[in-house]
């Protein structure tokens, strides 16, 4: 009798049922995908935070440049020399006329330097009929004497930062002052460029490159 009941109250043992799911691999696979979808997660959130800091990177290396009149892109062709980018040692202002400046020969070639021609600074008195920003920041002037006809250009302070401090503040001042003139007084260094369908180009392409100074003296 005593035996009967210590074998009722021994605890009864199932047999594996292998079509019965352990409950700890339902709980080890359960997690697994949790894992996962947490690695993805992080991975995702790590690389749109580096995407981020890259934009902002880029935005505060181009962020300083940027300004009223400045561009993301300037010149190429002679650029230094357009430019004064090369620094050169210029010739005392001459008063002259666009008739002098249209007639002068035109180089057979155009070299990446200056031409001792374009060591002179000239000074005109002519009216400006065009004034129209450039791809390249220029402001592109238009000048007529009668028939006669040649560009000046101001170019974007922004593109000259070669330049002596002395000129930059020459090119920064004539280009602020530019407008349409009926009768205006510019200063300019001579410049030979190449044709190219400019509108208002003289027939020897010469051009007072960069502006140094700028008086609308009527109209």
């Amino acid at each position: 009798m005593r035996e009967a009941k210590r074998a009722s109250r021994q605890p009864t043992v199932h047999a594996h049922d292998p079509t019965r799911p352990s409950r700890l691999p339902v709980a080890v696979s359960a997690s697994l995908p949790d894992v996962s979808r947490a690695r993805k997660r992080t991975a995702t959130t790590a690389l749109v935070a580096l995407v981020v800091a890259l934009c902002v990177a880029g935005a505060a290396r181009v962020a300083p440049g940027l300004g009223a009149d400045a561009r993301l892109l300037c010149g190429v062709e002679r650029w230094s020399v357009k430019t004064l980018q090369d620094r050169p040692s210029l010739l005392p202002v001459r008063t002259t006329t666009l008739r002098f400046l249209v007639t002068r020969p035109a180089p057979q070639t155009l070299p990446s330097t200056r031409l001792p021609f374009e060591r002179h600074v000239y000074r005109v008195t002519a009216a400006v009929t065009l004034v129209r920003p450039e791809d390249d920041g220029d402001f592109h002037l238009v000048l007529r004497d009668g028939a006669l006809h040649m560009i000046a250009e101001a170019p974007s302070t922004s593109c000259v930062v070669g330049a002596t401090p002395v000129r930059r503040a020459q090119i920064q001042a004539a280009r602020a002052a530019v407008r349409l003139c009926a009768r205006a007084q510019i200063t300019g260094v001579a410049f030979f460029d190449f044709k190219h369908g400019q509108t208002g180009v003289a027939p020897n392409a010469i051009e007072l490159h960069p502006i140094l100074n700028f008086r609308c003296l009527s109209g």
